[in-house]
């Protein structure tokens, strides 16, 4: 059932964690739950270009803290259909955690300016305190044009009060300096930057009230929604994502599995849920994902030697045991989409075995 955030919730410290794919968002923010005051209510919410869901089941099963909660919108930009999906999340998020602290993760795909005008204007105004937005950027990748040319990741820069050089305990001597000179080249030097190592984020650099101001065109012909017409918008946005969610449910019980995609900023994204009835096989899947050519590969699966979460970033994998999921889940992204069809949903299955 829909409810109104109360009034008595205001100006939760709220931090904007954005950068391009595979740079380690989710592991970041691992490391700040991990770190959490334990007498305080943290929420999270999670964004992600793919439609199946991976990174809230992640978050879930690998960090153990008590007064975390978890709410992620999967499809691509939660921000677009005039931010109905983030506004819904986020008044169910808000309303159950009543947190302490907020954390977002738009996708690697997003558009964080957009969210921001979200989060600063309307109906969160007065409930979100935007006190940082920090960009994750990868030194290892800025030679790649695809990351340097793409407009998410333009924007991600630009509209940050801060930069982080992820995963700087990898790094060259060369990757240092591309770093440094790609800095000064797009006059981003005013602009405090971090090295941070193994996913650690300071604490202080959550409270540094940010300096963007996000200018937008006007929208000519369309009136700013009420605070009743924006609660009426998001009470139809609860409702279709509810009738969405049981739809799935329903499908995912009789098929026993579903696939699937989506595509968006020069990208395809191509996904599966299986129900637990199958379990995998630990090793023949993971030689299975790390042999694959993708940019991009995820999951939290369940096998025969437990739950297990993994993320292979280009030639980068890496896995760890969760607690134990209620399905499996496993995501591609790559900018070709005939890389992504050449893994049929019978390859997987095969992999499997009728558990239960």
């Amino acid at each position: 059932m829909f409810s109104q955030i109360s009034s008595k919730i205001s100006a939760i410290p709220t931090t904007l964690i954005t950068g391009f794919l595979g740079v380690g968002k989710t592991t970041a923010i691992l490391q700040l739950l991990a770190n959490k005051p334990n007498n305080e209510n943290w929420a999270v919410l999670v964004n992600e270009f793919g439609e199946i869901g991976i990174d809230s089941a992640l978050l879930a099963g690998s960090s153990n803290e008590q007064g975390v909660f978890i709410r992620e919108v999967p499809g691509g930009c939660m921000c677009c259909a005039s931010g109905v999906p983030m506004q819904v999340a986020l008044n169910q998020l808000i309303t159950k955690a009543k947190p302490d602290r907020l954390l977002i993760e738009p996708t690697g795909l997003g558009h964080p300016k957009e969210v921001v005008e979200v989060l600063t204007k309307g109906k969160f105004q007065e409930t979100i305190s935007l006190q940082s937005i920090l960009c994750l950027v990868d030194a290892r990748n800025l030679i790649d044009k695809r990351y340097t040319e793409h407009p998410s990741f333009v924007q991600q820069l630009n509209v940050a009060d801060t930069i982080l050089a992820a995963k700087a305990d990898t790094y060259s001597e060369q990757d240092e300096e591309n770093l440094a000179l790609f800095i000064t080249e797009n006059e981003l030097t005013d602009k405090p930057l971090h090295l941070m190592q193994h996913g650690n984020i300071a604490p202080s650099w959550l409270a540094q009230q940010p300096k963007t101001v996000i200018v937008t065109k006007p929208m000519i012909g369309i009136a700013v929604p009420s605070l009743h017409e924006s609660s009426h918008t998001i009470e139809l946005g609860y409702k279709k994502e509810r009738e969405q969610s049981q739809a799935l449910q329903t499908r995912l019980a009789q098929e026993g599995f579903i696939e699937l995609n989506n595509h968006g900023e020069g990208y395809f994204s191509k996904g599966w849920i299986f129900s637990d009835k199958y379990q995998f096989n630990y090793k023949q899947l993971f030689a299975f994902i790390t042999a694959l050519k993708v940019s991009r590969a995820k999951g939290v699966i369940l096998t025969e030697q437990g739950s297990y979460a993994f993320n292979k970033a280009g030639s980068e994998f890496s896995c760890n045991k969760v607690t134990d999921s209620k399905d499996s889940r496993i995501e591609l992204i790559d900018t070709n989409e005939n890389a992504l069809n050449i893994v049929k949903s019978g390859d997987l299955l095969l992999l499997t075995k009728n558990a239960r």
